[in-house]
């Protein structure tokens, strides 16, 4: 007989880095063992859920979102919510995302519970809810370290890498990348345009960079809330010429494969995805120390974490650019180590924390 399963999550949209886990996870799990419910809180988008719609029985949450909306909802007891929207007794439920989903799955009657942690909760705003689960799931071996340091029982503390399918990504970096790289190294990054996100201190590192070293371009792909003011920052300072923004795309792929390098610039992470997947196209990852940064660079064999400020980020980039001989020897480790980020390891260790989940009634 099927086990039922339901995820809540806040969106299920394109440009969101938790859905796409998410739906990856659930294109990846036997529909002859699960039955999986999906409730989005907020948003939910039938072209972005179309590769698993077969898979999965659609619970409509609000279906829409403004800015501040979420500010409203938390003024909502919790227990109202789930019970707005969880009608069914399930074998297990998982609070996907921070916040409302974490809260409502906090306060089900259901002992069969999971909390998954993709960036480490490091003020422990939710403390009081993490404490209602029988186990907390972070997606490196990081914030399940922190967790514990943080004083949660070591029983309840775990981790999951997240599944990356390797099969579509390959094939849509096949995609001819529309930037014309006019210098000899480029480094890319693709996230949402965000203030968490750091691009603006990226920026300001970018206009010192260029100063020292002239024969290199950064590539930043993604939409979002700081785009206008970005561009407006680069055409302030003349950096046109160095810097390349061709906005939100489907297909980001294209424009990794055919870089030099990717670089993480953000305050905080979980365990980046995007990171993880530039790693499977064999593109050496450089990141400033964030959550499962140092496991990634471990983990290909390649790379480099720097300091999470503007001295560290300069003057990192700026050393890595000027030796020629260690990017060549990174390229090539990147490429023999690429394989150990596919998909298949993953999938056997989620399918056994979610079934170890259902035990605790």
């Amino acid at each position: 007989m099927k086990k039922k399963i339901l995820f809540v999550t806040n969106h299920f949209r394109f440009s969101n880095g938790v859905a796409t886990v998410l739906r990856n996870l659930i294109a990846n799990l036997d529909e002859n063992e699960y039955d999986i419910s999906l409730l989005a809180i907020y948003e939910f988008n039938q072209e972005f859920a179309a590769p698993i719609m077969k898979k999965i029985k659609v619970i409509p949450g609000y279906n829409f979102y403004f800015r501040g909306f979420d500010k409203l909802i938390n003024l909502i007891p919790p227990e109202r919510i789930y019970k707005k929207f969880v009608k069914e007794k399930y074998d297990l439920e998982v609070a996907f995302q921070f916040g409302i989903p974490t809260k409502c799955i906090a306060v089900s009657p259901n002992p069969n519970k999971l909390c998954w942690m993709h960036t480490y909760d490091s003020k422990m705003i939710l403390r009081e809810y993490y404490k209602k689960f029988p186990k907390v799931i972070n997606v490196a071996k990081a914030g399940r370290d922190k967790m514990i340091s943080a004083g949660f029982d070591q029983s309840m503390c775990d981790y999951c890498y997240n599944i990356i399918d390797e099969v579509p990504i390959i094939e849509a970096a096949k995609e001819v990348c529309p930037i014309t790289k006019k210098h000899k190294y480029s480094v890319v990054t693709v996230a949402r345009l965000a203030p968490d996100k750091a691009f603006m201190r990226y920026l300001s590192c970018i206009k010192e960079i260029v100063k020292k070293i002239k024969d290199v371009e950064f590539w930043i792909i993604g939409g979002g809330s700081e785009e206008e003011k970005m561009r407006q920052y680069i055409k302030t300072n003349s950096l046109e010429e160095y810097v390349k923004m061709p906005g939100k795309q489907k297909n980001p792929y294209k424009f990794v494969n055919a870089a030099d390098l990717y670089f993480c610039c953000s305050y905080r992470e979980g365990f980046s995805t995007s990171c993880q997947e530039a790693a499977l196209l064999g593109i050496p990852v450089i990141s400033v120390d964030v959550d499962g940064a140092q496991e990634l660079k471990e983990l290909s064999g390649c790379g480099v974490v720097l300091k999470n400020d503007e001295d560290g980020i300069c003057e990192g980039l700026v050393k890595i650019l000027e030796d020629e001989k260690q990017i060549a020897k990174w390229k090539e480790q990147a490429k023999a180590s690429k394989e150990v980020f596919y998909k298949s390891e993953r999938v056997k260790q989620a399918n056994s924390i979610l079934k170890a989940g259902m035990d605790n009634a």
